[in-house]
């Protein structure tokens, strides 16, 4: 009977351990979006920034930078992954049909609706995921995660209401861009799993920002920056490639692989609460009551999250001890 008990404190801690480095890591993902999604408003709006530049610049850069990290790593493991055909084909979707239609939507439904609806829009993604998991698996949602899914939605639309969301812009084509970037969230959060757990996430990250990268050099072509250079454009430029996009993107999915793409695409709804809080720290952008309540709201998930993943990990191991006693 000790021996069960010892079992319970080792199994139960360890994957205690492990939940929460997922949360910090999908959580740390976030942060790091949200700074970036500020440094690109500084950039364009301060320094005139190509936009179009800036995308192709910060895949291609990122890319190889992960890759390089993989690489030291792994060595010439990293390469195993285009000896498989297959793999290389969920490859080639994770990032044109995640990384690379995840921007470029997001692009355009900015450019027709604005920040605020395209925001809203895009993070539909932790509600289709649901709906995909339970048509595919039949994973019905937790009452936890359902509440988590409508308290990130509310608060997301109270903190880019502070900005001015004009429903009125929501047309057709805003809303299709706005929810083909939702839907291209949902791959890049489920269909790198299983090669995450094959070749490790760094060189799986790398070589689809890479190939992203060069995609969008075809579309857009754009060589010049066309941007002010100084100290203050290479800081942007830092907080943008390395920390908003090297470490973000890697720390975002491999939180999604300990944690589940149903927790990790909830969790990415804090972006909007560091996009605001850096905007008014770097930018002076202002604060309003239903901003805050937003934030609150968002903030909220993260506990109700870690509430039921605790949950979750107690039954489980209770369930395995119960059998493992009836054998």
């Amino acid at each position: 009977m000790m021996i069960h008990n010892v079992k319970v404190v080792v199994l139960g801690g360890y994957m205690d351990e492990k939940q929460w480095i997922g949360m910090a890591l999908a959580i740390l993902g976030a942060l790091f979006w949200g700074l970036s999604g500020t440094s690109v408003q500084y950039l364009e709006s301060a320094k005139h920034l190509n936009v179009e530049w800036l995308l192709e610049v910060r895949l291609l850069v990122a890319g190889f930078l992960t890759i390089v990290l993989a690489y030291m790593q792994d060595g010439m493991r990293i390469f195993d992954i285009f000896k498989n055909k297959k793999d290389f084909g969920k490859l080639l979707i994770f990032g044109i049909l995640g990384i690379a239609l995840a921007q470029y939507t997001y692009f355009r439904a900015t450019a027709i609706s604005g920040v605020g609806v395209a925001t809203v829009l895009q993070y539909v993604a932790p509600t289709m995921i649901i709906i995909y998991l339970f048509l595919r698996y039949f994973k019905k949602p937790s009452f936890a995660e359902s509440c988590c899914v409508l308290l990130a939605m509310v608060g997301t639309v109270c903190i880019v209401s502070q900005e001015g969301l004009d429903l009125s812009k929501i047309n057709g084509e805003a809303m299709i861009w706005g929810l083909v970037s939702a839907a291209s969230i949902c791959v890049y959060t489920l269909q790198p799993i299983e090669l995450l757990k094959k070749y490790g996430t760094t060189s799986i990250v790398g070589f689809a920002m890479f190939i992203c990268g060069f995609i969008s050099l075809a579309m857009f072509q754009q060589i010049d920056s066309e941007a002010i250079w100084d100290s203050m454009t290479w800081l942007g430029l830092f907080a943008i490639i390395i920390l908003g996009t090297v470490v973000s993107f890697n720390a975002y999915i491999e939180g999604v692989r300990r944690i589940g793409a149903v927790q990790g695409s909830i969790l990415s709804s804090l972006e909007p609460i560091s996009a605001a809080l850096f905007g008014w720290a770097l930018l002076g952008n202002e604060f309003t009551i239903i901003g805050i309540f937003g934030m609150f709201c968002i903030i909220a998930t993260v506990f109700i999250i870690a509430w039921d993943r605790q949950r979750q990990i107690k039954r489980d191991v209770l369930k395995k001890l119960n059998k493992e006693e009836i054998v």
